[in-house]
C-alpha cells in the first residue's frame, strides 16, 4: 500500500473535493491510502462517505499582491503566491514539511500549484486533476482563460515563471522556465467533458473522466407547493445577483427550492425553500424546469447529464467560462443584468417548454445516457497509480 497526498490550494465550493475524492476511491480500490490537504478543512464534512484517512490544513497564501485583469492561468495563479518570490518560498517550505509528516509517495494536486512546485523540489512523482480551467494544457504560450477578453498580451506569465525560477534555485532543484513547465510535471486528469471544456485545439493530453462520483448526498428534493415550474437555484446569497433574483421568483410565486449553507441576508419569498445541507441534485434536476445558478463547474456537469436548461449569472473568469461553453451549445442562457427585470424576463423566456434550450439539453443528456461514475473513478484510479508508479498500476487504453 502507498500513502498519497491530496493537495488543494485555491478555489471555495465543494468541487474541488468530490474530484479529489473520487481519486481517492478509485486509488483505494487498487489498496492505496489518501490523505487530504486541504484549504478549508470544514468542507469536506459534506462528504457523507468521505475516503481520506487523514485531513490537515493546506499551506495557503493569505496575503493579495495582483491587481490587474486576469488573460492566463499563469496571472490567475499569480494572486496565489507566485507573484512573490520570498513569499512563494516560504509557502514551498510548508509543503515540504508537511510532506515529511505525511512521508506520501505521490502528490495529486486540484488547483494545487504551489504543492506541484514543492514536489518537485522534493522530486516527488505528482499528478493534477481538475477542470479544464484548473487543470490547464502544459504549453507555450499558455492558453488564454477568459478569450471574451482577447488574446493574453506578450508576457502574460514573466512575472509567475521568473518567480518559478527563483524557488528553484533557492532550493537547489532542478530548473524549470515557468509556469507551463511546472504543469509539464505533472500529468493531468481532466474531470470534465467537452461541453464545457473551450481548449483549442481539443485536448490531447487526458481523456474526459466526467464528473465521477460526487458527493453522495442523501438529502431528496422537497418541493414547495405551489403552481408553475420548478426552479432549482444552487448559489449564495452573499453574491450581488442574489437579491434581485429572489425578486424576481418571488413576483412569479413559482416552487423554488434554494441551496445554499449559509443563512440569507435577505427576506425570502414564501414560495421559496432554503435547504442548506447538500441535496441529491441529480433527483432536483430530474424534477426541475430549469437550475440558475453562477456556473461553477459541478453543478454545470450535472445539469447537462440531467438534461436541465442552465440559467447562468457569472461572477468569476472561471465561471463566466463555463456559461459562455454552455451557452454556445444551447444548453444555457446568460442574464444578461442582475436586476429583478431582466431575470425575470430570462425566467419566463426559459420556463416555456418550447424554449430552443429544452430540446438542446435532452440532446446532450441522451449523449451522455450510458456514463457510468463507478467505471470511470475505477478507471481514474487504474490511470492514477500507472502515472504514479504505483502498485496495482494498469493504465487505460
Amino acid at each position: 500500500m502507498s500513502r498519497i497526498l491530496a493537495c488543494w490550494e485555491l478555489g471555495l465550493g465543494n468541487g474541488h473535493i468530490t474530484y479529489l475524492a473520487s481519486a481517492a476511491r478509485g486509488l483505494a480500490a487498487l489498496g492505496h491510502e489518501s490523505w487530504l490537504a486541504a484549504r478549508d478543512v470544514v468542507t469536506p464534512r459534506v462528504i457523507a462517505d468521505a475516503p481520506f484517512a487523514r485531513i490537515v490544513q493546506a499551506p495557503v497564501w493569505l496575503r493579495s499582491s495582483v491587481d490587474s485583469m486576469t488573460y492566463s492561468y499563469g496571472q490567475a495563479i499569480a494572486d496565489a503566491g507566485f507573484a512573490d518570490d520570498d513569499g512563494l518560498v516560504e509557502i514551498v517550505r510548508a509543503w515540504l514539511a508537511l510532506f515529511d509528516l505525511a512521508a506520501p509517495a505521490a502528490i495529486c494536486a486540484e488547483h494545487a500549484p504551489a504543492a506541484l512546485l514543492a514536489a518537485h523540489v522534493a522530486r516527488l512523482p505528482a499528478a493534477r486533476l481538475g477542470t479544464p480551467f484548473t487543470c490547464p494544457p502544459a504549453i507555450r504560450p499558455m492558453q488564454g482563460i477568459a478569450p471574451w477578453l482577447g488574446a493574453a498580451p506578450d508576457g502574460a506569465d514573466a512575472v509567475p515563471d521568473r518567480v518559478i525560477r527563483a524557488v528553484c534555485r533557492h532550493f537547489g532543484a532542478p530548473m524549470l522556465a515557468g509556469v507551463a513547465e511546472l504543469l509539464a510535471t505533472a500529468a493531468p486528469f481532466l474531470t470534465s467533458w467537452p461541453e464545457l471544456d473551450s481548449s483549442q485545439p481539443p485536448r490531447t493530453d487526458s481523456i474526459h473522466y466526467g464528473p465521477l462520483s460526487g458527493i453522495a448526498a442523501v438529502a431528496l428534493p422537497d418541493w414547495p407547493a405551489a403552481p408553475g415550474p420548478r426552479i432549482f437555484v444552487y448559489l449564495p446569497f452573499d453574491r450581488p445577483m442574489a437579491p434581485p433574483l429572489a425578486a424576481a421568483l418571488g413576483r412569479r410565486g413559482w416552487p423554488v427550492i434554494w441551496v445554499c449553507p449559509t443563512p440569507p441576508r435577505f427576506p425570502l419569498p414564501g414560495n421559496i425553500r432554503h435547504e442548506t445541507e447538500p441535496v441529491d441534485i441529480a433527483a432536483a434536476l430530474r424534477g426541475a424546469t430549469m437550475l440558475v445558478s453562477r456556473g461553477g463547474h459541478g453543478v454545470c456537469l450535472d445539469a447537462v447529464r440531467a438534461g436541465c436548461p442552465h440559467l447562468l449569472m457569472p461572477d468569476r473568469v472561471e465561471t463566466r467560462g463555463h456559461a459562455l461553453q454552455l451557452a454556445a451549445r444551447g444548453l444555457g442562457r446568460l442574464v444578461p443584468a442582475w436586476e429583478a427585470g431582466p431575470v425575470g424576463d430570462c425566467l419566463d423566456a426559459m420556463a416555456m417548454l418550447d424554449a430552443p434550450e429544452h430540446a438542446a439539453c435532452a440532446a446532450a443528456a441522451a449523449a451522455h445516457a450510458y456514463y457510468d461514475a463507478d467505471a470511470m473513478t475505477a478507471r481514474l484510479g487504474r490511470d492514477l497509480a500507472a502515472a504514479l508508479g504505483l502498485a496495482g498500476a494498469t493504465r487505460s487504453d
